[in-house]
């Protein structure tokens, strides 16, 4: 005889596991429904892991009267005859830049004067200016800038000169006490103005509103290199420039990049507000590091070698080390070849550096960018790129499909390599007319002026963005989340973001659209 509670029981064990079954297939459904909206909608949660950073471009003073100040980038945008860049022989020829009938000058271009709420033509000093600049970048969207840094190697100072005293130098180097403190490695800073404004009133505001920041090293100029030869040449010491003694040796050149990195170490690494990788690492962005390499050949130098130096003094000051990450951009078409990445600098007269040489062993770009680890970065990313092979841009939806090209091709290239990162690159477009136009040429005219009419707009720079982010949320598992922008303020080269008469917020609102406000 069966008992009566056999059959409730039966009933009770089959209903439970039915219940077990359905909740474990709902569960499942939503797992699945929640994977589902993850993949479509990566606006939601995933846009907030994104890392935006933009390039910010300082300007300067080019009045010889110290009493007055004719800012490079307003004194272009206004009035010809006050622009520095176009009569620059070294870049248009004896005449500078030749305006004509066939190649008349378009300007003024006064839609790229800054709305009023940045006080329109700024100074750079200002610090309400700087101020109302970090708290755009933050509350749009922007995480970090990467300020354009220029170093020039040539400069000799006096630390017991009062204007000089401040200039820096490693504590305990070695200084000449007969000759004022005549400090015994050149090189300083130049157009750090702006940098030192946005740092200290940065360091002012509440610890959550600061903006990161790091330096975009640009090491790229050809002027540069020629004054730090002409250290210790018969016309420095004719004019009494240098002393016996000062030439520009191997030894030297090293001595200085030392103190680069010093400068880095014991002035800007140290802040709160630098930006580092998760382990404590300070990034630097390295602009161009092709002419960088080009440079240090002709001392027989690789570029690993001053980057492991940069490693060892950074670790000797107590950092775990830096990440570098290349800023790369170039030609691809052998045709171009002559444009190419140089590699190495070489004199015409090895007796006379001095006197000029040319770059040589110019590579391409995809034939230059899979040497980059092996110099010590650990990623790239881009500035602006131009043309991707074939394609030029004479648009802006040509400049997105160029863009699409090195997004892919980099991407893919870098994809199971856990330990280099590609930056995915967006530029809002390009003109350089204010500066005579793309590119300039010895006759006194731009060899590309087709190439300065690439201008976006919201929506077209908001597309842009958003392909940006896709490619980013596909690479992401082994190539970061970090999104670069040119650019804050190149007024020159028609790529700004920052707010002006002419777009007013419209980039800034497409940025926080896109990847949301902070």
């Amino acid at each position: 005889m069966i008992p009566i509670y056999r059959p409730l029981i039966l009933i009770f064990l089959f209903l439970a596991i039915s219940c077990q079954v359905k909740s474990i297939s709902d569960s499942k459904d939503q797992s699945e429904l929640k994977s589902t909206l993850l993949e479509n909608e990566p606006s939601s949660q995933l846009k907030q892991e994104e890392l935006v950073g933009v390039y910010f471009m300082p300007s300067w003073d080019t009045d010889p009267d110290p009493n007055r100040d004719r800012d490079n980038f307003w004194s272009c945008l206004q009035n010809p005859e006050d622009c520095a860049n176009l009569k620059n022989p070294a870049i248009w020829g004896p005449r500078g830049r030749v305006y004509n009938r066939n190649y008349p000058y378009e300007g003024p271009y006064l839609d790229r004067k800054p709305v009023k709420e940045l006080k329109g033509f700024y100074k750079r000093d200002d610090k309400d200016v700087a101020r109302i600049q970090l708290e755009l970048m933050k509350s749009y969207g922007i995480d970090f800038f990467a300020y354009n840094w220029f170093y020039g190697r040539h400069y000799y100072y006096h630390l017991y000169f009062g204007p000089q005293s401040r200039i820096f130098y490693p504590k305990g180097w070695k200084i000449d006490s007969s000759r004022d403190g005549r400090v015994a490695v050149p090189g300083l800073e130049e157009w750090n103005e702006q940098l030192e404004i946005l740092l200290e009133v940065n360091a002012k505001l509440p610890e959550k509103d600061q903006l990161k920041w790091a330096i975009n090293w640009c090491d790229d100029s050809d002027d540069r290199w020629m004054n730090w030869l002409k250290i210790g040449s018969p016309d420095e010491m004719a004019r009494k420039a240098n002393y016996p003694g000062e030439k520009p040796t191997k030894e030297l050149y090293l001595q200085v990049h030392e103190k680069i990195t010093r400068r880095w170490t014991d002035s800007y690494f140290n802040r709160k507000d630098y930006l580092k990788t998760e382990d404590g690492r300070p990034i630097v962005y390295f602009y161009f590091p092709q002419d960088a390499e080009a440079r240090a050949a002709f001392y027989g130098l690789e570029l690993k070698d001053l980057l492991n130096l940069s490693q060892r003094i950074a670790r000797e000051q107590g950092f775990p080390g830096i990440k570098f990450i290349a800023v790369m951009a170039g030609p691809m078409l052998e045709r171009e070849r002559a444009y190419g990445l140089p590699t190495k600098w070489q004199a015409n007269n090895s007796n006379r550096p001095w006197e000029g040489g040319r770059y040589v062993n110019r590579l391409l770009l995809q034939e230059y960018v899979p040497r980059l680890k092996t110099m010590g970065f650990e990623g790239m990313t881009g500035y602006v790129y131009h043309n991707f092979f074939e394609k030029d841009n004479r648009s802006y939806a040509d400049m997105r499909e160029t863009y699409r090209g090195h997004w892919t091709m980099w991407s893919e290239q870098f994809k199971e390599d856990p330990n280099f990162e590609y930056q995915v690159p967006v530029a809002m477009g390009w003109d350089m007319r204010p500066a005579g136009g793309t590119w300039p040429q010895q006759a006194g005219f731009p060899s590309e002026p087709y190439k300065d009419n690439v201008h976006s707009t919201k929506s077209t720079f908001q597309a842009k963005l958003k392909e940006a982010q896709e490619v980013s949320l596909k690479y992401r598992n082994t190539k970061g989340n970090t999104i670069m922008i040119c650019c804050w303020n190149e007024y020159l080269e028609g790529n700004h973001i920052e707010p002006t008469v002419g777009h007013g917020y419209d980039y800034l609102e497409a940025i926080r659209e896109v990847f949301g406000g902070k």
